[in-house]
């Protein structure tokens, strides 16, 4: 449970960062500034761009966050980045951070809806989802699909909303969490407060971002691109895979 509130706390803190939270219009109209973002918007970016470009636009936006040194300045100076810098080493809070605006705009990129409009509750259950897949959770990739197709109102009249949250969704949110926590916890216990300060002098550290971000981003390219394939039978086996790893009642 400890790792659980570390986790809920640590999202806080960096969502109160200007910038951290991606609106998806925002982000067609900033990125593809060069394209027909209302046709973008309105056909989507897989009807728009074709397969073979959408995953070279995504594999482009992976390298161009994995390289975003001036991404330190979310963590530091910003409103909320000295609460964070107090809580987690420079370098943990720029990676998390670069890594919440980047699992949003892979998301976009596939087709995921605005995370912002309704909840923010929901928003950052689903960033959970977005870094469980990124860190190689189990049925994280699943949920996010089932979660998104739009088959599933009609494949999921079978398990009731009440016991799909109960039995798969929110164990697995917790799942997440306790998992992040840990990384977390371990990660800020081993290299200690201290080096937190002073920020912007040397936080460069490039082997936790650049190595490391990679292959956690395309980790959910992966498991977003498999939701592109969006049949009866894939959401059948997105269910199974969930009930496999759902808690015993």
């Amino acid at each position: 449970m400890q790792a659980v509130k570390v986790t809920h706390s640590l999202l806080n803190l960096i969502l109160k960062i200007p910038g951290i939270k991606v609106n998806r219009n925002d982000f067609f109209q900033r990125t593809f500034a060069n394209e027909d973002s209302e046709r973008l918007l309105d056909e989507g970016p897989l009807r728009y761009f074709g397969r073979a470009e959408l995953d070279r636009r995504a594999a482009l936006l992976i390298k161009n966050a994995t390289w975003r040194s001036s991404t330190i300045s979310f963590a530091t100076g910003m409103p909320g980045g000295l609460a964070i810098a107090a809580t987690l080493p420079a370098d943990t809070t720029q990676f998390y951070a670069v890594a919440l605006r980047l699992v949003q705009e892979l998301g976009y990129l596939y087709g995921r809806e605005e995370l912002w409009d309704a909840s923010t509750e929901k928003g950052r259950e689903t960033l959970l989802l977005y870094l469980g897949a990124m860190l190689g959770v189990s049925g994280t990739g699943a949920m996010l699909r089932v979660l998104s197709s739009k088959l599933s109102t009609r494949v999921l009249e079978r398990i009731p909303q009440k016991a799909l949250e109960q039995t798969l969704y929110y164990p697995l949110i917790k799942k997440v969490a306790a998992f992040f926590g840990k990384k977390i916890s371990k990660r800020t216990f081993a290299r200690g407060v201290s080096k937190a300060v002073p920020i912007l002098g040397g936080v460069a550290s490039g082997g936790l971002t650049y190595a490391t971000m990679k292959t956690m981003a395309r980790r959910l390219q992966k498991e977003l691109a498999l939701g592109l394939n969006d049949t009866p039978a894939t959401l059948e086996r997105d269910l199974n895979q969930l009930k496999r790893l759902s808690p015993p009642t």
